[in-house]
């Protein structure tokens, strides 16, 4: 979601495949013709086999860390919100070193005007903005998007493995659907939300997790990452390794 002014650098495509769950196993990773890096393969299968544990243990595997907005933020609305979604987005920034901790401080710089999500996800860390009870303005200008959900932006920065952001995303997700009573069918990409005098009016994000610009079986195997890690933290133990 976020477009940065300058730098963008090391893009790279994937190819996500799926074990018979629909859930993504492994990710190929080429980088962008004349960057002088070497294409590399990451493996991204399922680990949370099926066992339960406690929403908390679930949530110490995110390892989220609170840098929260102060009040004279442009991107702070003030505006309490009871959380009925989870819009999941990607950066789009390229840039090197472009991290939680950049994008953290680039939103309370205001660097990014009046812009704001709740959290930035990348392979080693959740930074969280601000509390999930304040909307921010990530989605669709005025609309529900920003009233009722919960923004996770994903980092793209060379160096990050998209194998595991997307992992850690999906399992932030999880915990705050139990947190919040969020079902499946709710947490939803950036695409979901129609951005009304926008062309086109729905954006293609997480692009990556997208399929031509919509959501398809990339997305469904995502969906299915995030209801494996919420059953095991909601589910009977017998019942969470049956439901996979």
């Amino acid at each position: 979601m976020v477009r940065p002014s300058s730098g963008y650098q090391g893009i790279q495509d994937s190819t996500i495949s799926y074990d018979s769950h629909g859930r993504p196993v492994k990710t190929y990773v080429t980088p962008k013709p004349g960057s002088g890096q070497s294409a590399t393969l990451i493996s991204t299968s399922h680990s949370s086999g099926g066992s339960r544990m406690s929403p908390s243990a679930l949530l110490s595997q995110v390892s989220v860390k609170r840098d929260l907005l102060p009040s004279g933020c442009r991107g702070r609305t003030k505006k309490s919100m009871r959380p009925r979604y989870i819009t999941i987005h990607s950066t789009q920034n390229w840039s090197k070193g472009a991290d939680p901790w950049r994008h953290s401080l680039a939103l309370k710089n205001s660097k990014l005007g009046k812009l704001s999500w709740h959290y930035t996800v990348d392979e080693k860390v959740a930074v969280q903005h601000l509390s999930t009870t304040e909307q921010g303005r990530h989605a669709d200008y005025d609309g529900p998007g920003n009233h009722y959900s919960i923004g996770i932006e994903m980092c793209e920065h060379p160096g990050n493995s998209r194998a595991a952001t997307t992992e850690r995303t999906a399992k932030l997700a999880a915990w705050l659907m139990k947190e919040y009573d969020i079902p499946l069918s709710r947490v939803v990409p950036h695409y979901h939300w129609p951005r009304y005098g926008a062309h086109p009016a729905n954006k293609n994000c997480p692009h990556f997790l997208l399929d031509n610009g919509k959501p398809g079986r990339k997305w469904q195997g995502f969906l299915a990452q995030v209801k494996s890690y919420n059953d095991s933290i909601t589910l009977p133990q017998s019942n969470a390794w049956a439901s996979r």
